[in-house]
């Protein structure tokens, strides 16, 4: 839905010599597995589609929900014409934001990332779900940074401190007890790098959530065409290689998309 944080979805998600082992929690979708030389070459076919799914192998330009190009590559350089799109009110009948909020079970003085904060649409609920914490909103974009410290300014939300990364580096101040990215995976160039600082900024034990849009979301739901949509099983076999456990996937709360919760070793 927005580039946010990063310009991509390349990467190595996970090994490419294998598949890997499906996190803890989540309902295998593998067909019956197969013997001999048919059940080779069905392996190897299922294998092909589990890597181009990986490094998202068909980033051509699309058209997204609004007509505009949506692709691995999406720019979100023009803060005041993209908040039409990201605070529209029509947003909180799909996204329910106060509803995400509340699954992180945040606590008043807890600090808490929003990686890909866009325009702050989560950004300014977390703050006022840690008033005697801290919010650190991190955009890759340079327009999307001032915006959100406008909007932070405006709205009195003090404990906002906003944070320009870069496309392998968030840039993120350590001892997070929560890091929250939201329809932003998909644009993740170097996911491995990327979360792999996320990890460190994040205290022992601290949550990392990620949501995104679900693979079998309709073709015509928000978002990105279903071909650069990331499986939820996917984001988290990638984020178990970088040292998390997988605590849970929901995928009841919202309509369109998943959340996987991720931890950090404590």
């Amino acid at each position: 839905m927005r580039r946010a944080v990063i310009v991509a979805l390349a990467g190595a998600l996970v090994g490419c010599n294998r598949q890997p082992d499906p996190p803890s929690g989540h309902v295998s979708k593998d067909v019956p597995k197969q013997t001999g030389a048919e059940g080779h070459d069905h392996d190897a076919k299922k294998e092909r589609a589990f890597h181009a799914q990986e490094h998202e192998e068909q980033a051509q330009a699309y058209e997204d929900h609004r007509g505009r190009g949506h692709h691995k590559h999406h720019r979100f350089t023009d803060a005041a014409e993209w908040t039409a799109q990201f605070d529209s009110p029509d947003r909180a009948a799909w996204q329910k934001p106060d509803e995400v909020v509340a699954a992180l079970k945040l606590t008043p003085a807890m600090t808490v990332a929003d990686l890909g904060a866009g325009t702050g649409y989560f950004t300014v609920r977390l703050a006022k779900a840690v008033p005697e914490g801290r919010v650190i909103a991190n955009d890759l974009e340079p327009d999307m940074v001032k915006w959100i410290g406008e909007r932070a300014a405006k709205e009195g939300l003090a404990n906002v401190t906003t944070v320009e990364g870069a496309s392998a580096d968030p840039k993120l101040p350590e001892g997070l007890d929560v890091a929250l990215m939201v329809d932003t995976y998909h644009h993740i160039d170097e996911p491995s790098r990327f979360f792999g600082k996320v990890r460190d900024a994040l205290k022992p034990g601290g949550l990392l959530v990620v949501v995104d849009f679900k693979k079998d979301a309709p073709e015509d739901a928000p978002g990105p065409p279903a071909a650069m949509r990331v499986d939820d099983a996917i984001v988290a076999a990638h984020l178990q290689k970088l040292g998390f456990s997988h605590e849970r996937t929901d995928r009841e709360l919202l309509p369109y998309q998943y959340l996987v919760f991720m931890r950090k070793a404590g």
